[in-house]
């Protein structure tokens, strides 16, 4: 990550002049706001970074922040969108092009993303992070020769440059993407560990950490691994409340239960049965259901949306820390509400396609299955599961940040697992939801006879192409990139057995969860 900086001083060519005592307090306002975010204070940050893009929507200074607070609250289209911005105002200016490819890239857009990082230095050639950078993103386009080209010159050009603690580190963990094709997992592992105990940056020390777990896990020494992996769980570690969630788990199923009287949209120009819903846990294979669905010429990916979740009442955002917006108050959904929610999210859904099916794999919508139900009545889910020791233990060694907190913790883990199997059960006998299940090891042990059945459900055609979905050339924007690009393996199967001795507290957790009185 590169090192904070404070504002650019330049005024967009097509922003309003603004006086100079204007100027100065807008000045001293943003550094102050600035600060902030790079305190991790972001959302406090926002309110008012909203206010001023308001007053001043063309300012490149406002913009470019609104982007940075976004990008680390992970709002990532609300970031892209003021990156976007602010890039067509001053398309040239390099530091722009540069924090734009990092909110790509953070957003699995890696083709732009690149695209970014290039514009970059062709103004300026030798920026550091925009090569580091870059190096990346081309490991993650599986594009490895070119990637290692691209640090092999950044090594050439700064060999004589005096490098900070910082720096040296960001090397250290490019430099272990190439294991073991470029350099062994044993030189990975020296020089990440030669570094990487020096930073304070969160961003390097998650991401080292979570390397030197997978070098060790590719060496096959457990205990190595697991202990990175803890230290990566450690980072931005902050209170979650296991007991707090299974309440509002309570008040979800309570909300939906069969009979409720919620209605279903009357829009006659919405059609529910073009939209194929991918749910599950995280890791569960949604991206490789969605990846195979990818193949058949009449489906869409939409990949990984929030047409659902962004319609939420506001009555609903409740100030609940790390936890997720949940319909959970009858009240708030009368007729005229789901109408309109439908309306809205509709409206993104057409973005993606206005004809055929559309999929959406966005696997936190498990908690909307109802709900989605109602707003788009004839939509079909697929409700894709693992193992769960398998599952928990992928999010566990996954290096995911502050807004999926449960999984920094194996025993929060645990309940929050439970509570997911719990909300599935409601929904599975509610006549108003039309779901199947499909089991990760059923699915890469049988492919065709799996996908077959879930092609009929949906009521599309087979093609043999589902089953070469490794060679298609489109882009997954998530965690499971590297995955879907590879023939089917069962190695993934039973992972979790050598690390077994070491996930007493996850299974303590899902124990403790399943066992949990409900208030429903």
């Amino acid at each position: 990550m590169p090192p904070k900086k404070s504002p650019q001083r330049s005024r967009s060519k097509s922003a309003p002049q603004l006086s100079p005592v204007e100027q100065q307090k807008l000045n001293t306002l943003l550094a102050k706001l600035h600060e902030a975010v790079n305190g991790g204070h972001a959302p406090q940050a926002l309110p008012k970074l909203l206010e001023l893009k308001k007053k001043y929507p063309s300012n490149i200074n406002v913009l470019v922040l609104l982007g940075r607070a976004y990008l680390a609250v992970r709002q990532l289209p609300d970031s892209l969108a003021a990156y976007r911005k602010a890039a067509s105002l001053q398309p040239d200016q390099p530091e722009i092009n540069f924090q734009y490819g990092l909110a790509l890239e953070n957003a699995g857009d890696l083709e732009h993303a690149l695209d970014r990082f290039r514009r970059t230095l062709d103004r300026v050639p030798n920026h550091f992070y925009a090569m580091r950078h870059m190096s990346s993103v081309l490991v993650g386009l599986e594009r490895k020769d070119e990637a290692y080209a691209v640090y092999l010159q950044l090594v050439e050009e700064f060999k004589d440059k005096e490098l900070d603690q910082e720096q040296r580190n960001a090397l250290a963990i490019t430099a272990s993407g190439f294991a073991p094709e470029h350099i062994s997992a044993e030189q990975a592992i020296d020089g990440l560990e030669a570094h990487i105990g020096d930073t304070n940056e969160p961003d390097l020390l998650r991401a080292g950490y979570a390397q030197l777990g997978r070098l060790h896990r590719q060496l096959k020494h457990h205990d190595e691994a697991i202990d990175y992996f803890e230290k990566c769980k450690q980072i931005d570690k902050d209170e979650w409340d296991a007991d707090a969630h299974s309440a509002h788990t309570d008040r979800l199923v309570a909300c939906w239960e069969e009979g409720c009287n919620i209605p279903s949209t009357k829009l006659k120009n919405i059609d529910g049965s073009r939209l194929i819903f991918i749910v599950g846990m995280p890791r569960s294979g949604t991206s490789l259901t969605e990846q195979m669905l990818a193949q058949v010429d009449t489906i869409t990916p939409g990949g990984e949306m929030n047409a659902v979740d962004s319609q939420l009442p506001k009555g609903e955002r409740i100030a609940q820390k790390y936890g997720t917006h949940w319909p959970t108050i009858r009240s708030l959904y009368n007729q005229q509400t789901i109408d309109t929610m439908a309306k809205n999210a509709y409206k993104e859904f057409n973005r993606v396609a206005r004809k055929g099916a559309i999929t959406d794999k966005q696997p936190y919508n498990y908690a909307l299955v109802p709900l989605i139900s109602r707003m788009f009545p004839g939509a079909k889910f697929i409700h894709t599961n693992r193992d769960p020791l398998d599952c928990c233990f992928s999010n566990y060694t996954t290096a995911f940040t502050q807004m999926h907190m449960h999984t920094h913790d194996q025993y929060w883990l645990g309940r929050y697992y439970a509570d997911y199997e719990r909300i599935m059960r409601a929904w599975a006998d509610l006549p108003e939801v039309s779901m199947i299940d499909l089991h990760y090891e059923e699915l890469v042990a049988d492919p065709e006879g799996q996908m077959r059945r879930v092609l009929d459900f949906i009521g599309h055609e087979w093609t043999d192409r589902i089953l070469s979905f490794h060679e298609s050339d489109r882009t997954v924007k998530t965690a499971s990139r590297h995955q879907v690009t590879k023939p089917l393996y069962t190695s993934s199967v039973k992972k979790y057995v050598a690390y077994e001795h070491r996930l007493g507290e996850l299974k303590r957790g899902i124990e403790e969860g399943r066992s949990r009185p409900t208030n429903t």
